[in-house]
């Protein structure tokens, strides 16, 4: 078996003569991700701009020789599936699921041109939702789309049915809503959540193939499926954004342009929360070192030797306790103009008239973050991925915090390390609007390392309270930043 170090995605769908969608947009979208392009044509369609004429079936035989081709010099790393134009190929698809257990499959039901013209037939329709599901990782419908699968127009309803079937992930497609906003609906395990952005005032061609084989590219890389969804979403807003006419099509740019601010979605969990944002005030562009503290003792300590920025996290401490620690905290201030953040206890931080609060995700569906900001505390919001950006530009805070950046031993953490191209990558995007905070394994030597990101603030934990003289680890630090 050949080696590759691009992974193989498998691509099962019918071949567009014009080029704009299908086997054509899946092969651009997989190679732009840097994975290799395995195309098996399911069928030699004729359409045009007037229409879908014919779905062009190949033979069963046909496509399963493809499949032994493809397989015999890659290992497939994923698969996507389009266009299934009828019962004998997708019967061939799943022999072809059969032989590639536990690698994931993203399957866009395609049971109708955008042009319109011919449909897939119902009975295809019928074996995708009952011997299909239970084979796919992600199955990708718009609204058209599962209303013939499911008969439901309601995404979450929607969505649900298709579970009950079997499918292990849905996300729902909602460009073709009457909607400011194209909003989709991703479930997963028991999570859920509406991906959204403000529509472009464009029609553009292609867009779910490229959604669909963006998703699958990602997992074969081995993303978080919740990350692959955002950063697909992301991917295909660029390539709206600088879509060019070809023909009578506006079609997808498949660029590698950095992604901009405006590309990434927003995510929410309840659709009455589609397009809210809040308004916090904002804080230092650069809030500089950020020690992350305990107790009310090294809040004093660390103000007496000139730190401006700090951060009291209380841990397993009743209610009083906590709130003499924030109290006692905010008096060794002594006048000098520090930002305060308080970790988690948004209503004590209120009461105490703190400078701000820090939320972890988990805090954020707790939170009452209208009240936080009509109180006028600043909000710091954790991340540890694309999908957990996505949360908290929805609320529009005054910084994001990204971390791990390098292993941590201050705390156990479900996410690897993020690194310092990561981080990098979250200061371009995010820099001119949201201030980036680096957290996590960050001692003197990685604060200098990360300087040459650009980034505003490091907030470390142990290399200040574990360091054998914190005061000089505190001054040292505190020389290097300015």
């Amino acid at each position: 078996m050949t080696t590759e170090t691009k992974p193989a995605v498998l691509l099962i769908g019918g071949l567009d003569p014009q080029g704009c969608a299908g086997i054509a947009a899946d092969i651009a979208t997989v190679k732009h991700h840097d994975c290799h392009a395995l195309p098996l044509i399911t069928g030699m369609t004729e359409q045009t701009s007037e229409g879908l004429t014919e779905l062009g079936a190949v033979s069963p035989e046909k496509l399963l020789a493809q499949f032994e081709n493809c397989r015999a010099d890659f290992d497939i790393a994923a698969v996507k599936i389009g266009l299934i134009p009828n019962l004998a190929i997708a019967e061939c698809i799943k022999q072809i699921l059969q032989q590639l257990e536990g690698i994931p499959v993203v399957l866009d039901p395609v049971l109708a041109s955008s042009s319109g013209g011919e449909q897939v037939a119902a009975e295809v329709q019928d074996y995708i939702s009952t011997a299909l599901l239970p084979r796919v990782t992600l199955l990708t419908p718009n609204l058209p789309e599962l209303n013939l699968l499911v008969g439901v127009k309601e995404p979450e309803q929607g969505a649900d049915e298709l579970r009950k079937a079997g499918l292990h992930a849905c996300l729902v497609k909602g460009g073709h809503s009457d909607s400011q906003f194209a909003s989709d609906y991703f479930v997963f395990e028991e999570t859920g959540f509406y991906c959204y952005q403000e529509k472009r005032d464009k029609q553009v061609r292609g867009t779910g193939c490229v959604m669909a084989s963006s998703i699958a590219a990602h997992l074969a890389s081995g993303q978080d499926i919740r990350d692959a969804v955002v950063l697909a979403k992301a991917y295909v807003s660029r390539g709206i954004r600088l879509s060019e006419k070809a023909g009578p099509y506006q079609v997808i740019t498949h660029s590698r342009e950095p992604m901009k601010l405006e590309d990434i979605p927003r995510l929410c969990y309840q659709s009455a929360l589609i397009g809210k944002q809040f308004e916090f005030p904002a804080c230092p562009q650069r809030l500089g070192i950020y020690p992350v503290v305990d107790s009310n003792e090294w809040i004093k300590k660390l103000v007496d030797e000139g730190i401006q920025t700090i951060q009291l996290r209380v841990k397993d401490r009743n209610e009083t306790e906590t709130w003499r620690e924030i109290k006692q905290a905010l008096s060794h201030l002594n006048g000098n103009q520090v930002c305060f953040f308080v970790n988690d206890h948004w209503q004590l931080a209120i009461e105490a008239g703190a400078y701000g609060v820090h939320l972890g995700q988990e805090d954020l569906h707790d939170a009452n973050l209208q009240t936080i900001a009509e109180a006028g505390l600043r909000l710091g919001i954790s991340t540890h991925s694309y999908w957990e950006l996505a949360r908290a530009l929805a609320v529009n805070p005054s910084y994001i915090a990204l971390g791990p950046i390098y292993e941590t031993t201050s705390k156990q953490m479900p996410f690897s390390p993020q690194g310092i191209e990561r981080l990098q990558q979250w200061v371009d995007i995010l820099s001119d609007r949201y201030p980036v905070v680096a957290i996590g394994g960050i001692n003197h030597e990685r604060a200098r390392e990360l300087q040459a990101t650009g980034v505003g603030s490091v907030a470390m934990i142990t290399a200040i309270t574990l360091a054998e003289d914190y005061r000089a680890a505190t001054q040292e630090l505190l020389s290097l930043w300015q």
